[in-house]
């Protein structure tokens, strides 16, 4: 479903960007504040505080896929088996996916939306990303795992949280995003991987880094047995054929981009047990993944059957909410203060411009690629606290 037509000026308006932001910064603060609430919820009954949380977390992120589907007219094509098509949707699951493109994890939010288990959505990343503003914050209170890449410390702290998500509501479907590679793919890190692989006489990839196969193994082996968790989905995607960039700029807009998933699912009991047989298992997926995306990039079209997953009203409904609780307000004090405002109010109305500006650059920097950590470089991909 493409989004309305609109006039071209208009999608791409700096002043609705900031709206949007608007819009989100005192919506997520105020769902933030009602998460902390949840705590005391926590002690009694912990189910009921994933499930209020699941719903609050969807009531924040589904903001960004509004505006990204209904607004530019972002698309996603997926990739996939008519039989893994029937699970989808439809259990707790384990998703791999590669850290190529600054919006990857925003057309996989796409999915997971028009699949409706958007609030389940939780990642492997960095400590310093739950003390991010708005969606760090949030991050925790979904039970996302945070990692201090030290093993030591990481073994324990993947075991506590898998224990807990093990204990995950049905119907509530949790999505574990799981990045191998450890970071973003750049020429600098492509190029220490391919040292590194020689080095150790492990495969070179063209389109990949080469992933980190302990915390994957770990992670594997302790869901398996266990029920709660069946399946782990690998992601590969591309951009072949858009005319810009696929940028989070680009797609808050009024850009369209349309992404190629390819999905393909796996049952987590026919992986191997062993760690170093999975750490093989993974190796050889992403051999296989390489080749894939390898013969992607030539035709623009991905192996498996196509199929168009439909947009939801949800996300759109959810941000006309936030837009009606969060801006009537603001335009009656705009135009209160634009008709009888002394110099002070004006003067403060338009420091937060400058600061909502400010913020909101600050934001969409974070998904930059050239913004990336310096993990996976040269110096770092020794392995010595690789997980």
């Amino acid at each position: 479903m493409a989004s309305a037509p609109l006039p071209t000026k208009v999608k791409k308006s700096f002043l609705f960007f900031l709206l949007f932001m608007y819009t989100f910064v005192v919506s997520t603060l105020i769902i933030n504040f009602l998460m902390v609430l949840t705590l005391l919820i926590w002690p009694f009954d912990r189910k009921l505080f994933r499930k209020i949380n699941y719903i609050l977390g969807y009531s924040s992120w589904s903001q960004f896929t509004c505006i990204a589907q209904w607004w530019s007219g972002c698309d996603i094509i997926l990739y996939i088996d008519q039989k893994d098509r029937l699970f989808a949707g439809k259990e707790h699951i384990l998703v791999l996916m590669n850290h190529t493109y600054e919006i990857d994890w925003l057309m996989l939010w796409i999915l997971s939306e028009r699949y409706g288990v958007l609030g389940g959505a939780k990642v492997y990343g960095k400590n310093m990303l739950r003390y991010i503003p708005l969606i760090g914050w949030a991050w925790y209170f979904t039970e996302c795992i945070f990692l201090m890449r030290n093993w030591a410390k990481d073994k324990k702290i993947i075991a506590d949280t898998i224990k807990e998500l093990l204990d995950f509501p049905d119907q509530y479907w949790f999505t574990l995003l799981l990045f191998p590679e450890g970071t973003r793919f750049t020429p600098e890190k492509h190029e220490a991987s391919l040292k590194f692989a020689r080095e150790k006489g492990l495969p070179e990839f063209k389109h990949h880094l080469l992933p980190r196969t302990k915390g994957f193994s770990y992670t594997i082996q302790a869901l398996q047995g266990k029920g709660a968790v069946g399946a782990l989905y690998d992601i590969a995607m591309g951009f072949k054929g858009n005319t810009v960039k696929p940028t989070l700029m680009n797609a808050f807009r009024g850009n369209a981009i349309t992404a190629h998933l390819r999905m393909k699912r796996y049952e987590l009991e026919d992986l191997p047990k062993e760690e170093e047989e999975l750490s093989q298992w993974l190796r050889d997926l992403f051999k296989e993944k390489d080749d894939l995306v390898d013969e992607y990039m030539k035709t623009g079209k991905f192996d498996l059957p196509e199929y168009r997953p439909p947009q939801r009203l949800h996300d759109l409904l959810n941000w006309i909410f936030w837009f009606l609780v969060t801006d009537i307000p603001l335009f009656y004090y705009l135009g209160s203060v634009l008709v009888a405002g002394t110099i002070t109010q004006q003067l403060i109305v338009l420091g937060v411009v400058v600061f909502m500006t400010i913020f909101s650059r600050w934001m969409i920097g974070l998904s930059e690629i050239k913004r990336g950590s310096s993990y996976g470089s040269a110096v770092t991909h020794s392995g010595k606290k690789s997980t």
